[in-house]
């Protein structure tokens, strides 16, 4: 019982209550997501939307800080948690060298992107702005009286009236990585639709391809509709719930790895990244000047070099180059015809060590395939034109550069893959394991009411037909012609051969085998006698014991048979019928 529990209670010498606190507050301290400064700071600028007017709306932006832990191994879904960090009022389409003096600030501690119940998985800033028309009837009022108004005696229809748009921004990804650093911040909008009171399961219908031309907008499109400017800092004290309207950052401060300025350098060619779905842009990435991989980080140095490197090492996307006045823009879309199953030799997966040609244990059986070490496809030559639109030429095939039998089988019984210096073996020949084969000479063995060369020559027959797999009547003949070919010599040195003629005359009177087969099955056993000299010998002496055995017994034979002579039939008859009188028969006196 000792060894059941594993802890141990040696800690319990030296714990004390009031040590509880401080051990909280230490692991609070030495978590990541404290690695940055206590409070998160969001100074909103502005509202921005072209479509409306700034004295006939009032903006409301509500944030919640959405916080997902990691999902249980029974959970269906992750557990989430939306909590509301604050609500302000912010300015319609403010003119960026007139913006107003005081701009509405929110503060989230550091403490609140950790949950109680576990480690979070990652978290999110949700943004949601409410659009409110303003009250057409008092337009002599001022619009920050109109503001206040309209706060304090929302009706429905007001409510009913207004836009929800929406976004979120991720804080801590699931690494636990926070990725919202100190910046001036652009967050385009999208339209919330209200969820509608019946299900729409119950009133599913047919909807047209060129319904989803709205929602499915490209990157420009994007650009031209709401958005949110604000400023984020990261401090150790909350800002107040208005300051001063701050100053954008310099756009060269973020700037890494500023080449020196040379007056006789060649300018820097600016790659744009736009990721498209559906044939419609979704997202535009920064321009860069390096020409380095984004997925694999590996520098290409020309832009043909990059381009070919996307397209071949990256074939999970499409690449198509588009010349821009100030660089170039890769458009990056899903590779619908992407097969992302394995392509090379299966015996590679499985094989322990790898079928190579030489082995550190000693030389292995190679595997059946064989690899295209070179090839030298028809080449184009270097050009960016290739890479305008996308083409299906013959050298971009994807083909598996393998020949030979590139299959994988697996044995029968088992179900285990077969290795190549197992090819040779039949796997539909596993009828006769070594296990099988013990139990049918134990099972033989048991038997009583025979003799013993019948019980070898019987584990020699069943055998035989196991391990070749007769299973009818018609393969009788060729498991005998088979069985004396192969096992014939072994039979007449076992001094088998009176058995085996019994046995083929026991498949002679049950009709399957014919008489020419019993005869021609003889003859070949008698061949096999006539050429080896060591079966003769064994069977003249099996002979000359037999007939010192008969001759024994004929000179002398014993009591018990002597008296077994004398009791016959008709001698038992007649003294059992002596004194017997049978029913019906009269006797001498009558």
């Amino acid at each position: 019982m000792k060894d059941r529990m594993s802890r141990s209670n040696k800690s319990r010498v030296n714990f004390k209550i009031d040590s509880l606190l401080e051990r909280i507050t230490q692991r609070q301290k030495d978590s990541p997501s404290l690695n940055t400064p206590g409070f998160m700071n969001i100074t909103f600028l502005g509202f921005y939307d072209k479509a409306l007017d700034s004295n006939a709306c009032v903006a409301q932006v509500e944030t919640f800080l959405v916080k997902i832990s990691h999902k249980k191994r029974k959970d269906s879904s992750a557990p989430t948690m939306q909590v509301s960090v604050g609500t302000a009022e912010v300015v319609i389409n403010p003119a960026d060298n007139n913006l107003p003096p005081l701009a509405p600030s929110i503060s989230v501690s550091t403490e609140s992107f950790s949950l109680p119940g576990g480690p979070l998985a990652r978290s999110y800033i949700l943004l949601r702005v409410r659009c409110f028309p303003t009250n057409a009837e008092n337009d002599e009022e001022s619009p920050i009286k109109r503001r206040k108004s309209i706060g304090a005696n929302l009706n429905l229809r007001v409510f009913e009236e207004s836009k929800l748009y929406g976004s979120e921004l991720v804080v801590y990804d699931k690494h636990n990585r926070c990725l919202l650093t100190d910046g001036d911040y652009e967050v385009f909008l999208q339209e919330v639709t209200t969820a509608t009171k019946n299900s729409p399961k119950k009133h599913s219908s047919w909807e047209n391809v060129s319904d989803f031309g709205d929602n499915c907008t490209n990157f420009e499109s994007q650009i031209k509709g709401p958005s949110v400017k604000f400023k984020l800092n990261w401090s150790e004290e909350a800002c107040s719930r208005f300051v001063d309207c701050p100053r954008p950052y310099p756009i060269g401060e973020n700037k890494e790895n500023v080449p020196v300025v040379n007056s006789n350098a060649q300018e820097k060619l600016q790659i744009v990244y736009q990721f498209v779905y559906n044939n419609n842009s979704r997202q535009q990435t920064e321009a860069c000047e390096d020409l380095h991989c984004p997925w694999c980080s590996l520098n290409c140095s020309t832009l043909y070099t990059l381009l070919k490197h996307l397209k071949l090492c990256h074939s999970r996307f499409t690449f198509t180059y588009v010349p821009i006045s100030f660089g170039a823009r890769i458009d990056v879309a899903i590779n619908e015809l992407y097969d992302g199953s394995y392509t090379g030799s299966p015996h590679d997966l499985i094989s322990q060590p790898t079928m190579c040609a030489f082995s550190r244990n000693g030389p292995v059986r190679r595997a059946t395939v064989t690899h295209i070490l070179v090839c030298h496809p028809k080449r184009p030559k270097p050009s960016l034109s290739e890479f305008l639109e996308l083409d299906d030429c013959d050298y971009d095939g994807q083909r598996p550069f393998i020949t030979g039998h590139n299959r994988l089988y697996h044995h029968t019984t088992t179900c285990l893959p077969i290795y190549p210096k197992e090819m040779d073996v039949d796997s539909e020949g596993e009828n006769d394991p070594e296990w099988l084969q013990a139990k049918t000479m134990m099972m033989i063995d048991e038997f009583t009411d025979v003799n013993e060369g019948e019980k070898e020559l019987m584990k020699m027959w069943n055998l035989h037909v196991m391990k070749y797999g007769f299973v009818g009547d018609c393969q009788i003949p060729l498991a005998c012609a088979m069985f004396v070919q192969h096992k014939g010599k072994e039979l007449l040195l076992k001094n088998l051969y009176r058995n085996f003629v019994v046995h083929m005359c026991s498949l002679f009177d049950f009709g399957l085998v014919s008489a020419v087969c019993l005869y021609q099955t003889i003859q070949k056993l008698q061949e096999m006698v006539s050429k080896t000299c060591a079966i003769r010998n064994v069977l003249r002496e099996s002979r000359e014991a037999q007939i010192d055995n008969w001759t024994k017994n004929l000179a002398n034979p014993p009591a018990e048979k002597l008296e077994n002579v004398n009791k016959t039939p008709i001698g038992l008859r007649k003294t059992t019928a002596v004194g017997i009188r049978r029913k019906g028969t009269p006797t001498p006196a009558e």
